[in-house]
């Protein structure tokens, strides 16, 4: 009686607790949600586990699943997650085109590269951190291209040499990036090229 009054140290000891918890009855829908609402509110939103690895680990104690459900639910969670997934990088696809990108709008998507990088890291969500390095590292390069497309005038193409300067910078050091940006933009060089921009 005292082992199941004790706090659960790890996840799959809360699985197993909070399905004992509910009965230790047949594991289905409604059960595994339950679950996961748990590990939520002990863990995080990012502690959160398939229903298929919680129904795995209740399987592994003993207990009944009703596979249809299980697989349904399955099935929904990893859809909602690669819909949360890809909502993550809207808006950044705007550094993919082929148009020139202005200082203050660069800045702003930069911002959300570096939140949504926090973000990711914090979730231990690796293959996101890497596709936010690779749309910086494909943004870069549209930049440079850009930078030296004669058919653009002469302060575009400062402008997006700038704004690929900054992907560089972003890329090497993300964590410095806006400390990196508040010298620059003091810099004589900045300044002689885009002080008279008013969408600074």
């Amino acid at each position: 009686m005292g082992d199941s009054q004790k706090q659960p140290r790890s996840k799959q000891e809360l699985i197993v607790a909070e399905w004992l918890r509910l009965g230790g009855n047949a594991i289905g829908r409604k059960e595994l949600r339950a679950i996961q609402r748990v590990l939520c509110e002990e863990f995080g939103e990012g502690a959160i586990e398939s229903p298929a690895k919680i129904a795995r680990v209740l399987a592994d104690e003993g207990a009944e699943l009703r596979h249809p459900e299980v697989i349904e639910l399955d099935a929904k969670w990893r859809e909602d997650r690669i819909e949360q997934e890809t909502a993550k990088f809207r808006g950044l696809e705007r550094f993919l085109d082929a148009k020139p990108v202005r200082l203050r709008e660069a800045e702003s998507l930069i911002k959300k590269l570096e939140q949504a990088r926090q973000t990711s890291e914090r979730h231990e969500e690796q293959i996101n951190v890497q596709r936010l390095r690779d749309i910086a590292i494909n943004a870069r390069r549209a930049a440079e291209s850009l930078g030296n497309d004669s058919t653009i005038n002469q302060r575009q193409r400062d402008e997006q040499a700038e704004v690929a300067q900054w992907f560089a910078v972003w890329l090497q050091s993300p964590g410095l990036f806006d400390d990196w940006l508040e010298l620059r933009r003091r810099s004589p060089d900045f300044r002689k090229k885009f002080l008279m921009e008013k969408s600074l």
